[in-house]
């Protein structure tokens, strides 16, 4: 059993991902999940607490980890305005080459990064339910 569980989401939207900016090095957007919630709950009250954010988690892949303290990733999206501080669009292009706290997980997303083509096939099969 993990003492900690957390969630993050990778929203990606016009060649762009999104990232949390904290001492200096970047991290995906998230936190930890409560004890008893379920994962992707804990993905849409993390976003919204800290970035003021109402997400979608999006069905496209997941990325388990098998890192202490455990980390889940998920597709996410969002049509809000982002204003906090701490978060920044960083190109696709760029974001191997930024300093990045997860580097498990960055190295598991660089191998298979989904293309905007297949977010958006997720997206059109969610919406034609």
């Amino acid at each position: 059993m993990y003492d900690k569980m957390y969630v993050r989401g990778i929203c990606i939207q016009d060649d762009k991902i999104l990232l949390e900016k904290v001492n200096g090095k970047y991290q995906l957007p998230g936190g930890i999940v409560i004890q008893d919630e379920f994962l992707k709950e804990a993905l849409v009250r993390n976003f919204l607490i800290k970035y003021g954010l109402h997400i979608q988690v999006r069905r496209g892949r997941v990325y388990d980890v098998n890192t202490k303290p455990l980390e889940y990733v998920y597709m996410v999206k969002t049509n809000d305005t982002i204003l906090d501080p701490s978060l920044e669009w960083i190109s696709l292009n760029h974001f191997a080459l930024v300093p990045f706290y997860q580097e498990v997980i960055r190295k598991e997303m660089l191998k298979h990064m989904p293309s905007i083509q297949e977010i958006e096939d997720v997206i059109f099969i969610e919406n034609a339910k």
